[in-house]
């Protein structure tokens, strides 16, 4: 079977979780049924080091930069609230070579994927609600408390061989809370704390190419992030610059459908791989810049997420490795009311 690699990782950037450091270096055997001669393990380690290359990128952007665009303070306190429109995007790189993908006797073999720079995008609505003013301290308030609450939606997609859709719900909420430092003021910059936990929604994917499949069932990200921002505005132009980490962590169960020729004869074969489980630790910064009135803003952003613990794969990807940095950039519409 000869699969674009492209296409199955399209399905792998919507389906499975970000891979990388803590990934075994050697991948388990797959499940063959029926028994054959031959080894399934080369499609395990290509299967492998496709989800250790890929998915770090979704990961970062599902992750993003600042928890609200544009902001470093928190709103005010209660009946203070704000909504983002955003869009973010990694500036990816994606497998571009042909790769045979077969039952080998003598195990798994190094092939080379190749790289081409491709955008990883990811959509989402944030919104921000203030509970708490926090406490007076001069010309500023310190101990502000907002809610933080959001969505992050995922459509079907049929192309070519390629069928995705959501495995129940298309959308998967995220949600977290922000504490302002300093509460942004005339004099004062915004300063602020954040957790956000983002998920993408479960999905299902079929690939099929000739008269053979790869099958995704109930792939998920999830991102549990952390963000120091500080941030001021002037008159009608604002900025932010802030930092943190991502901890990005999912799972996905995996499976193909391969028509090997046996004695000259053509069989189906199912192949069950291991469950993949695996985490990855990545620190991020970013600054953002925003334009318009207080009630409502357009906002952009740029950041670079560091490399985590490279991890060492069979097979190569042109001259780039797994789990590498990236550079990320967002733009979105801030609504405040």
């Amino acid at each position: 079977m000869r699969v674009r690699a492209g296409a199955i990782v399209g399905a792998a950037l919507v389906l499975v979780r970000a891979a990388t450091a803590g990934a075994q270096a050697v991948s388990p055997e797959c499940t063959v049924t029926p028994a054959v001669a031959g080894s399934a393990l080369d499609i395990c380690r290509k299967a492998a080091d496709l989800f250790a290359f890929v998915v770090p990128q979704l990961g970062v952007a599902l992750s993003g930069g600042n928890p609200v665009l544009g902001e470093g303070g928190t709103l005010g306190g209660w009946g203070k609230r704000s909504v983002t429109l955003r869009v973010t995007a990694v500036d990816g790189r994606l497998p571009a070579n042909d790769v045979p993908l077969t039952l080998r006797r003598s195990g798994a073999v190094r092939d080379d994927f190749g790289e081409a720079r491709t955008p990883v995008p990811m959509a989402s609505i944030d919104a921000a609600i203030g509970v708490l003013t926090g406490i007076p301290m001069g010309v500023t308030n310190i101990g502000g408390v907002d809610v933080l609450l959001g969505a992050t939606a995922l459509p079907s997609v049929s192309k070519g061989g390629l069928d995705l859709k959501p495995a129940g719900r298309g959308i998967a909420l995220s949600y977290g809370a922000r504490l302002g430092l300093l509460q942004e003021s005339s004099f004062v910059p915004g300063i602020s704390v954040s957790v956000l936990r983002r998920r993408t929604p479960s999905l299902d994917a079929n690939y099929a190419t000739a008269n053979d499949s790869v099958q995704v069932r109930k792939g998920a990200l999830t991102s549990d992030a952390w963000r120091v921002v500080a941030s001021k505005r002037f008159i009608f132009v604002g900025l932010a610059v802030g930092a943190g980490q991502d901890k990005i962590a999912g799972n996905a169960q995996l499976s193909a459908i391969v028509n090997e020729p046996v004695l000259g004869t053509a069989q189906r074969v199912a192949i069950a791989f291991p469950t993949l489980r695996e985490s990855v630790t990545r620190t991020t910064a970013f600054a953002n810049a925003s334009l318009g009135v207080s009630a409502a803003r357009l906002v952009v952003e740029a950041g670079r997420s560091s490399a985590g613990t490279i991890r060492e794969t069979l097979n190569t990807f042109g001259g780039r490795r797994a789990n590498e940095a990236y550079t990320y950039g967002s733009a979105g519409v801030t609504i405040r009311f």
